[in-house]
């Protein structure tokens, strides 16, 4: 049921703008504003009176807590007002909350002749200014809605309504802030999107032609299911966005198929015989003297006659621009093929629309099956996903997956019923511009997040938040522009992450000196070189999933050289460039459009060893280009994207060969100046190899260059073919050089598959690696997997003898190759080896990297090998609904003696704490402790003095493993004597075992690992959890009754001939000191869950003492030990405590620690 008030925001959000409409909506929204005069401001400020036109004051309010708010409305002077000059806009509402002292506004920008308007909440962000950055104009926050007549205002409705309907409470600031949330909506969205995706491919796995054409094809069905519903899907959405540009169903001929008789013979008249014949055949006499386009004859006619039919109206009033076509194009044509026909809309009308609309290029880009203007978009994304055979085969894909609204009404939840509901927005997100719709960057979560569902109740968790990309992206830059081009960290920082508020102050001052301007004068002196470096810069994402870091490191140069673009406007003026080119020039030369386009084609780079990963990621990029695509005076029509195969890759990133076999020989790119003189007959194969390659490279090279551009299909095809040729004669001519007529063979077998089980990048980016040795930046999110998961022996094997083979670290045994490794660690060993000299690597990851042992030998490379300038330690939930913590690590292929590693807790920490990376080189296993400090450190070495180490009192050892699940091993009684009290890690508590009656089989034929009996059946011995978290990391137990333990717990044993109390080493061990030092020293503070590993427990510093010391803790452990005897709940009770506080005392005397060491070690125990 509508209500009074649903209706009153139907009516407002679906009409063109109203102010009376807007000012009811206002009293509605705010319960008790104040209401102002609604007086129209023509007076405005210089800098923006070529955009804006008059301002109208609406009302004041004021929430519970202070808060000031005003609401006004913006009259913009284009007629494309509403959808450009976002800063410019923002600007202005900062200029006037300023000047009226308050801190927020609700804002309607509209235009006298737009019909659609946008509701924007604008907020001032004070954190800029808190950073020191000096501008004129407090910077401003915007969340829009776009609504009006041609936009659907459901989600503004839904965060909306809420609000307005609640006539009992005014809204606060921050209330009305989470109604503009961006992130409810990706989340429903989400759901949404996800469902659909599964009936799609739920649907396909059951349709018998879709079956038979996939085993034809050679695939496996749900692999192909999944593929071609996410691609699918993908096709849809790309689609809702360019619709939104005007660019489809652009007409060609009279939209109503029909045309005055006098004007059908001014274009008759024009055309020569075969032209006419062709008008004759399609246009027919009406009964009232017109001419009428017949639907029937235009189906007849061939391809051919149809582009003569085309070419017969352009240039006439009935040929209509880019930009002006069907914003809901696609629903129309469903509807029609829904209310006027019996076909089915993805076999009749969908499959022609993709494959040979939009994948064909056209004359006067006119399909004649819809009757309009169709762009070619070329790239690939509207080819035929395998080369499937799509007019042979007929996937009747019911129309109901599409919609069904006119069954369900507004329950309705097609595809395309839950596409219309959301607004879909070609903006992409700002730092300080959110549109509240489905902007490209949220179609890239909804992808990422479906490569990690594997059902209907998967979160797909995965996806980097976009804070955290933007941070790895700016920083990756920031630092490899510092070693480019000579300017200090500080300034260059500030110019990457403020430029445009710093470019927008500049641009309000009316200055001619460069000595006036709010850009450091350092940036401003080396601006050439800044946007030389940017020209130049080559980034690699290793694992792109749904292309998040090549998008956004794309923003990121894109934004920078944006903002270059008006101090080159400025030098100009000045004659810096030896004569003026002028504005109008240097726009154009430097637009966002060509700039986007130059900067994926020679500095993106990516490899992805899913295809769907490989699907998204370039659709992200294609989606990217067209944002920026506009047609004027000197692009009439869409330009085709651009083809994204040399740049994008499938490929298992981590290995470069094939069963062992090495593939190419990367020293055939050394610099040609090593070459010269050198060729001589009679030479070997190799060295021949060594001078043609140059040619082979060359020509690659070349091929490449044009493949990117090309969209002459055949050109296209003939490209690709000869790159292929080309890198299979580098590859074949190794492998004969060696003699492995095996190893050729294998690989001939092989070289034709699309996906492949190994990645060359020298040779599949060669020119990066000839050039410039390798890549500048190498950014991502690499898959946090155990090798142990994996099922490819080929890849273990190859990560075993490559990349950990001859590390050097303090483990012992197999640890570092027996799976227990993840993969985003063999992703820093690989792509290190990617960079160029003093490259960065930028990689968000578990932070088990600092600490867990079986990364020692890790991180040891990464001490040997690089700089770590960065560690962000951002703790748990930076995964939605996944707990683990994650750090962000950049790091320099550049090692330095005296570099110091930053440590922030958070992507807008200013808190630093500043390490010497060298210190980490003295810590057990190579720890990285990122929270010591010179007062912790004196603390260790005061807690060290006069200590032996736990490993040399007691022999650590764990549990028993069973292998394939633990529950056949263990029963609730005892069947046998072959059955053995078990113990497991939940059942150890402080100070003593809680036994749980659990036994398990002690046969040593069958256990995984039965660990020696004698260990179990000592006299007395110390357990311990081996599984620990928060500030109580060290749980430890005191057994005397040979209980046998798993595989959760570690055991203690005294060594013969110590003279140590082990009751004495349990009171040390359960003391709030000595879990103080383990969590300083090997947890880095995680509040998660970490491993107790008996490297790190051997190393904790045991106090030798007199025996009057030892008496007294060891009297406090029996009183403990004694206590539980007599009561199993003695844990929670007074005297337990008092025990406790005891020891605690007790050891820091022990340890002579002082009152204000005491404080800092009780602080950090909570």
């Amino acid at each position: 049921m509508v209500t009074a008030k649903l209706q009153l925001l139907q009516e407002t959000f679906e009409s063109k703008f109203d102010i009376d409409k807007f000012k009811t909506f206002t009293r509605e929204f705010f319960n008790e504003p104040e209401m102002l005069s609604g007086r129209r401001h023509t007076g405005i400020w210089r800098e923006y009176e070529n955009s804006i036109i008059s301002y109208s004051d609406i009302a004041k309010f004021k929430d519970a807590v202070g808060n000031n708010i005003i609401v006004f409305a913006v009259e913009l002077r284009s007629e494309k007002g509403v959808e450009r000059a976002r800063s410019l806009q923002r600007n202005f509402i900062s200029k006037i909350l300023d000047k009226q002292g308050c801190e927020a506004a609700i804002v309607a920008f509209y235009s006298e002749h737009d019909v659609n308007w946008r509701l924007s909440f604008v907020r001032l962000d004070y954190t800029f200014t808190d950073k020191g950055l000096e501008l004129d104009l407090t910077p401003a926050k915007r969340y829009s809605y776009l609504v009006g007549e041609n936009e659907t205002s459901h989600t503004a409705q839904k965060q909306l309504y809420p609000i307005f309907e609640n006539d009992k409470d005014n809204p606060k600031l921050d209330e009305i802030e989470a109604a503009f949330s961006i992130e409810k909506i990706t989340k429903d969205f989400f759901e949404q999107y996800k469902n659909k995706y599964y009936d799609l491919k739920e649907y396909l796995e059951k349709d018998e032609a879709f079956i038979n054409e996939t085993l034809a094809l050679g695939f496996e069905i749900d692999k192909f299911s999944e593929q071609f519903a996410k691609k699918l899907m993908g096709q849809l959405a790309f689609l809702y966005f360019l619709q939104k540009k005007g660019w489809l169903g652009v007409r060609i001929m009279p939209a109503i198929h029909t045309i005055s008789i006098d004007s059908f013979k001014v274009i008759y008249d024009k055309q020569d015989g075969i032209n006419k014949n062709v008008l004759e055949k399609v246009f027919k006499n009406t009964k009232d003297g017109n001419m009428k386009l017949s639907s029937e004859e235009l189906f007849m006619i061939d391809e051919h006659e149809a582009e003569l039919l085309s070419d017969c109206f352009i240039g006439t009033e009935y040929d209509m621009p880019w930009g002006s076509g069907n914003r809901r194009f696609i629903r129309e044509i469903f509807d029609f093929c829904k209310e006027n026909t019996n076909n089915n809309f993805f076999d009749d009308y969908l499959e022609p629309f993709f494959y040979d609309a939009l994948n064909k290029k056209r004359k006067n880009q006119y399909f004649k099956r819809f009757n309009c203007k169709i762009p070619f978009l070329n790239g690939g994304l509207f080819e035929p996903l395998e080369g499937y055979h799509w007019k042979d085969v007929n996937f009747q894909i019911p129309n109901e997956l599409f919609s069904n609204k006119k069954e369900k009404g507004r329950e309705a939840d097609g595809i395309l019923d839950i596409f219309d509901r959301f607004n879909f927005t070609m903006n992409e997100d700002e730092p300080l511009e959110k549109e509240v719709a489905v902007d490209p960057e949220m179609l890239g979560k909804i992808f990422e997040n479906l490569l990690d569902v594997s059902d209907r109740k998967s979160k797909g968790a995965f996806y980097t938040p976009r804070e955290i990309v933007h941070y790895m992206c700016q920083e990756s830059l920031i630092n490899y522009l510092v070693n480019e081009v000579n300017v200090a960290y500080e300034d260059m920082k500030e110019f990457i992450l403020y430029g445009e508020l710093i470019r927008d102050a500049d641009s309000r001052k009316n200055v001619g000196y460069s000595k006036d301007f709010t850009i450091k004068q350092s940036i401003f002196d080396n601006i050439v070189n800044i946007d030389d470096a940017l020209k130049n810069v080559k980034v690699a994402d290793p694992a792109v999933g749904s292309g998040a870091f090549p998008l956004g490191m794309l923003n990121e140069i894109i934004r920078a050289r944006n903002n270059i673009t008006e101090y080159i406007i400025r030098k100009d003026k000045e004659g810096a460039f030896g004569k003026e080119y002028g504005e109008e020039f240097i726009r154009k030369w430097r637009s966002p459009y060509k700039m986007k386009w130059d900067t994926i084609k020679n500095n993106i780079f990516a490899v992805d060893i899913e295809p769907s990963a490989v699907d998204i990621a370039k659709l992200r990029l294609w989606l990217s280009v067209v944002v920026d695509q506009e047609i004027d005076d000197e692009n009439l029509e869409p330009h085709p994207l651009p083809n994204l195969d040399m740049n994008i890759h499938i490929g298992n990133s981590l290995i470069d060969e094939y069963e062992g076999i090495k593939l190419f020989d990367e020293s055939i790119l050394a610099q040609k100046d090593n070459k010269k003189g050198k060729k001589a007959s009679g030479m070997s194969e190799q060295l021949r190899l060594f001078f043609d390659s140059d040619e082979i490279l060359k020509e690659m090279f070349d091929k490449q260059s044009q493949y990117f551009d090309e969209a002459n299909e055949k050109n296209k095809k003939d490209l690709k073919e000869r790159i292929d040729e080309l890198r299979d004669q580098l590859i074949v001519y190794k492998l004969r050089e060696s003699g492995n007529k095996e190893a050729l063979e294998k690989y001939n077998a092989i070289k034709h598959e699309k996906s492949k089980p190994y990645f060359i990048w020298e040779l599949e980016f060669a020119k990066v690696f000839q050039d410039k040795g390798g890549f500048d930046i190498v950014i991502g999110n690499p898959p946090y997997v155990f090798t142990r998961d994996t099922d490819l022996s080929e890849m273990k094997n190859y990560i075993t003898n490559n990349l950990l083979k001859g590390l050097k670290g303090n483990q012992e045994g197999k640890a570092k190759q027996s799976g227990k490794i993840n993969l985003f660690a063999i992703f820093i060993l690989r792509t290190v080896n990617l960079l160029k000299k003093k490259g960065h690597l930028g990689f968000i990851i578990p932070n088990t990297l600092l600490r867990a042992t079986v990364y020692d030998v890790i991180r040891k490379f990464i001490l040997d090998n690089t700089a770590i300038l960065n560690i962000v330690d951002l703790g748990e939930g930076v995964f939605e609904n996944v707990t683990a913590s994650s750090i962000i690590i950049i790091l320099e292929n550049n090692y330095s003696d005296d570099n110091e590693v930053k440590i922030t807790d958070s992507v807008i920490s200013e808190n630093l704490n500043i390490i010497k990376q060298q210190s980490f080189n003295n810590n057990t296993s190579y720890t990285f402790n990122i929270h010591t400090n010179s007062s912790k450190d004196d603390i260790f070495e005061k807690i060290r003095k006069n200590t032996k180490v736990l490993g040399d009192i007691v022999d650590i050892s764990c549990g028993i493993a069973t292998q394939g699940g633990k529950s056949k091993f263990i029963t609730d009684c005892k069947i046998s004597e072959k059955y053995k009290p078990l113990l497991e890690g939940k059942d150890i508590k402080e100070y003593r075992p809680e036994f749980k009656y659990k036994y398990i089989i002690y046969d040593k034929n069958l256990l995984h690992r039965a660990r020696k009996e004698e260990s179990f059946l000592a006299n007395e011995k110390l357990i311990t959890q081996r599984i620990g978290g928060g500030n109580k990391v060290l749980v430890v137990a005191y057994d005397n009754k040979q209980y046998y333990t798993f595989n959760s717990t570690n055991i203690m044993i005294l060594k013969e001939h110590s003279n140590f109390n082990l009751k004495y080493v349990l009171a040390i061990l359960n003391s709030k000191l000595m879990n103080w030092y383990y969590v300083q020293n090997y947890t880095n503070g995680s509040k998660l869950t970490v491993n107790i590993s008996k490297t790190f427990l051997s190393t904790l510093p045991i106090k030798y003492t007199n025996s009057d010391f030892e008496d007294k803790i060891v009297a406090l452990t029996d009183r403990i030990i004694v206590g539980f005897e007599k009561n199993l709940n003695f844990q929670g009770t007074v005297e337990f405590e008092d025990y406790k506080n005891q020891i605690d005392k007790f050891v820091f005397e022990l340890y002579e620690m002082t009152p204000q060491e005491i404080k800092i070690i009780l602080n950090n125990n909570g």
